[in-house]
């Protein structure tokens, strides 16, 4: 897990706007803007948002007197929904061509209200409310992020909380994640294409937060102000986005350039919106000194955005019970083929503060063995025993650097074996084969090290002989053997994958692909998936939370990379920064009958919770391949 960051830009003078994190100090906007004329329109309120569904429909307009307004685009009440509302945000409602989802703030109570409006026809439909709690709330705002829409909000405590928006028959919050943002907020906004969630901290100046449900707590500081008072803060979804002060003449405009419009009259903006249809810009604002709202038509001259290539997305099925502390726990899953009923296959877990987990393909947690600081598991069957056929699991054992060793009976009962000593100092990946009917596992070393051991099994117990090593340039973590074609393919984290032939025990590893645009460090778990006779090797790419597929049968070829997202219906959260990973191609029941991918996930949110690893089924998988290949 990555640790909390925030990067300050200081300002040299004190003008609004003047710097941003990757601006020197005191630089000021490089790109002059004309005067701005903002004309006011009949109708009263505190916010001005224009609503654009390719063409501007009309304008939101929020009243602490009146609740909410729906004004023509020449500023004409249409209708309205009784209320007394202090803030609001919309979105266009996922599957529709005129209705937008709205939540806004209740001025009087705090509560927060989500409601649609159609408009085409006017009207209005209160859909649920949630009351507020402990502290009053102070910011709103929506995005959508796929074709899902989510909320954010901040209480008079600093808090943020993040909800997923469920917009079925029946309309639910369902809470992802809070964080500690500080309070004296003014307003947010969350640029959609890039998830940018924007803070307006009064006297402050633009906090930048990741709006992804999965995204790291780390804030960048692209305003830093030491005298206006921030009220105000838009954005669009290509990211640009506009902020006003009371005490400040123009409306600022940050993003793919900075600049500031000057007003042509004096104005005291209280609120600033902003929507964009072709290359027609549209702003609607307050004036808190005359009371009017006020609107903008303007020619976008804006530099095209770099385009943001849609990345494929799979969800998962079943999630497991998370592991018992936070921190970086949960790392590497194995799964074990139940031969005599698939459909009771389990998952086994590491849990790196404590021990090996066993849960069943529900997610419910069945074993917890106190075996120590074990990091990578894996799993071979039919072993030879003194006790006849056994499947047997090794594990990498930080706490006392030694292989741990299990045996997993028919009926998925799993019994530790005992601890075999390495020569390693800082133990670290694993995985296993059986090579010429004897297992083998192979262990690294964070300098780089791999050990390659052979067992044996007596009445006495299980016994490993060191058998061979190598290195790779820099840290590995995850690997995996190709039992059949005894090829060992291993993650260097920094630099891609190698392969190894096993039966040539001195040949040297083999670079075969590299880090880099679409698959970034650190490379960490891996397994092989195979799909009508060929095999696709699954890894996961830690640096952007996402999965890349090589076909190793057509000369390690990248297919593509996924990510996992979001599973609204089954309310599971998706996936980020992952460790280890498994995939078998096995049917393991009707449930996973084209197999299963099991993947650690590194933030475990919806709502916020200790680790755990996330079930996907192999259907889902064979789709990306079949697409890609």
């Amino acid at each position: 897990m990555k640790p909390l960051k925030f990067t300050l830009g200081l300002l040299a003078s004190l003008a609004l706007g003047a710097c941003s994190a990757s601006d020197p100090a005191g630089t000021q906007p490089t790109e002059p803007a004309s005067t701005l004329t903002l004309r006011a329109l009949p109708v009263a309120g505190e916010s001005l948002k224009p609503v654009v569904i390719n063409t501007l429909k009309g304008y939101l307009i929020t009243s602490e007197a009146e609740g909410l307004i729906w004004a023509s685009p020449e500023g004409q009440q249409i209708s309205g929904f009784t209320d007394h509302i202090a803030q609001a945000d919309w979105r266009l409602l996922p599957g529709s061509d005129n209705t937008i989802a709205i939540a806004a703030i209740d001025q009087n109570t705090s509560a927060l209200h989500l409601v649609t409006l159609d408009t085409a026809t006017g009207e209005f439909l209160l859909q649920t409310s949630l009351p507020s709690a402990i502290a009053d709330r102070e910011t709103l705002c929506l995005s959508r992020q796929d074709d899902t829409l989510h909320l954010f909000s901040s209480d008079a405590r600093g808090l943020m909380s993040h909800y997923l928006l469920n917009t079925g028959e029946n309309w639910q919050l369902t809470p992802i994640r809070q964080m500690m943002v500080g309070p004296d907020l003014s307003s947010c906004a969350v640029a959609d294409e890039n998830n940018s969630l924007l803070i307006a901290e009064e006297g402050t100046g633009i906090w930048h937060y990741s709006g992804n449900a999965e995204g790291e707590n780390a804030r960048n500081l692209d305003y830093f102000s030491t005298g206006p008072e921030l009220e105000s803060v838009a954005a669009l979804a290509d990211g640009r986005y506009f902020v006003v002060a009371t005490d400040q003449p123009f409306i600022y405009e940050r993003g793919q350039r900075n600049r500031q419009w000057p007003l042509a009259t004096a104005r005291e903006l209280k609120s600033v919106s902003a929507a964009v249809a072709g290359d027609t810009l549209y702003l609607g604002a307050f004036d808190e000194a005359s009371g009017e709202l006020l609107a903008a038509t303007l020619n976008d001259t804006a530099p095209a955005s770099k385009a943001t290539r849609k990345v494929y997305t799979l969800s998962a099925d079943v999630q497991t019970a998370p592991v018992n502390r936070y921190g970086d726990a949960a790392d590497d899953p194995a799964i074990w083929v139940n031969r005599l009923n698939p459909a009771a296959s389990l998952v086994l877990g590491t849990d790196k503060k404590y021990g090996l987990n066993v849960y069943s393909l529900k997610g419910e947690q069945l074993q917890s063995l106190p075996v120590g600081r074990v990091n990578n598991v894996d799993v071979r069957y039919q072993i030879d025993t003194p006790a006849g056929k056994q499947d047997i699991a090794v594990a990498s054992n930080r706490s006392s650097q030694t292989l741990s060793v299990y045996y997993i009976s028919a009926t998925g009962k799993v019994t530790h074996a005992g601890e075999l000593p390495t020569t390693l100092s800082d133990v670290y990946g694993l995985c296993s084969g059986v090579i010429d009917g004897q297992l083998h596992t192979f262990i690294n070393d964070t300098d780089g090290r791999y050990q390659q051991y052979a067992f044996t099994f007596t009445g006495d117990g299980p016994s490993a002989e060191l058998v061979g090593e190598f290195n790779l340039p820099s840290q590995p973590e995850g690997c995996v053997v190709d039992d059949a074609r005894e090829i060992l393919y291993m993650g260097e984290e920094a630099a891609g994958i190698w392969q190894k032939a096993l039966s040539q025990p001195l040949s040297a590893p083999n670079l075969i692909a590299s880090v880099g645009e679409e698959v970034e460090a650190d490379i960490e778990g891996m397994g092989i998936y195979t799909l009508e006779d060929k095999r696709y090797l699954v890894v996961s790419s830690q640096g952007n939370s996402r999965f890349a597929v090589y076909a190793l049968d057509d000369g390690n070829r990248l297919l593509g990379t996924f990510r996992i997202g979001i599973n609204g219906a089954r309310q599971i959260d998706g996936v980020s920064e992952t460790d280890g990973l498994e995939v078998t191609s096995t049917a393991l029941g009707p449930q996973f009958p084209d197999g299963l991918m099991v993947v650690q996930d590194g933030r475990n949110v919806m709502p916020t919770a200790p680790q755990n690893f996330k079930l996907i089924s192999g259907t889902k998988l064979a789709e990306f391949i079949r697409q890609n290949r």
